[in-house]
This record gives C-alpha cells, sequence and structure tokens, in this order.
C-alpha cells in the first residue's frame, strides 16, 4: 500500500524515486519500506494519508473508542480533564498530539503514537496513569 499510496501522490516516477526515498528517511528513518516495522507502517501511511492519500474503499469517520478499552479511559480522562478547564481544546486532534508527546519516550523512534487505539498496552498504561496524576493534581474526580 506504501508504494501505490506513493505513486498515487508522485513521489515516484519513472526513474526517479528520491523524493519517496526521502519521505521514507524522515518518517521512518529508512530508505527501503521493507525495513520499516510495524510503527514505522503505520507513520508513513499516515502520513500519506495526511498528504491526500485515500485507501481503497476506505470512508473516513471518527474512531469510536470501544467502551472498557484503555483508549476510551483515556479520552474519558481527557474529557474530564477539559470540562476541569485544564485542557482547552477537547478534540480528537489535541489528544493525539497529547498522546504523541506523552508516548515518545517508549516508542522505537522517539516519535510517539498518535491513536490511543493503536499504543502498546504498557505505553497506554503510562498515558493513563498520567492522566490520572494530572487530575489528582487538580482534584479532578475520574
Amino acid at each position: 500500500m506504501i508504494h501505490i499510496a506513493a505513486q498515487q501522490l508522485g513521489l515516484i516516477r519513472a526513474h526517479d524515486d528520491s523524493a519517496y526515498r526521502d519521505m521514507l528517511w524522515s518518517i521512518g528513518r529508512v530508505r527501503s519500506a521493507g525495513k520499516l516495522d510495524t510503527a514505522g507502517r503505520f507513520a508513513v501511511l499516515k502520513h500519506l494519508e495526511n498528504c491526500g492519500w485515500k485507501r481503497p474503499g476506505h470512508t473516513k469517520t471518527r474512531r469510536q473508542y470501544q467502551k472498557g478499552s484503555q483508549a476510551a479511559l483515556i479520552r474519558h480522562l481527557w474529557t474530564r480533564l477539559h470540562q476541569a478547564g485544564a485542557v482547552q481544546d477537547n478534540s480528537d486532534r489535541a489528544l493525539r498530539a497529547y498522546v504523541r508527546s506523552q508516548s515518545a519516550p517508549h516508542h522505537p523512534q522517539q516519535v510517539g503514537w498518535d491513536d490511543p487505539t493503536l499504543m502498546p498496552k504498557s505505553v497506554a498504561g503510562a498515558v493513563i496513569e498520567h492522566l490520572k496524576q494530572w487530575c489528582a493534581r487538580l482534584e479532578v474526580e475520574h
């Protein structure tokens, strides 16, 4: 899918794939898609989608957090902090930026995960604990 997306976006042209290789390097720190790990593949595909590529048969819908999941708890805590006035922006975009910054130290390339539903359980647990501590400092009931 990475190669298809890159071709559709014009990153790969006849006899010139330097833009594609540069993109792989800047996002995944590799020069070949075959050397990407799972997180790297996800990051590259996400970048390509942000550049305008649409997955075949993929419609953009707001991700629903599965009830009882760690991602749902992260979303709940974020909303509680917003209701208490500690978080100005309650959007998923703001939550993803926060999650990315908090998960970066645990990410193989130090870039973090921006989607709480795709983080490893141990990393999601660390983000949850950080949010709980934030709630406790502000005496926000969670």
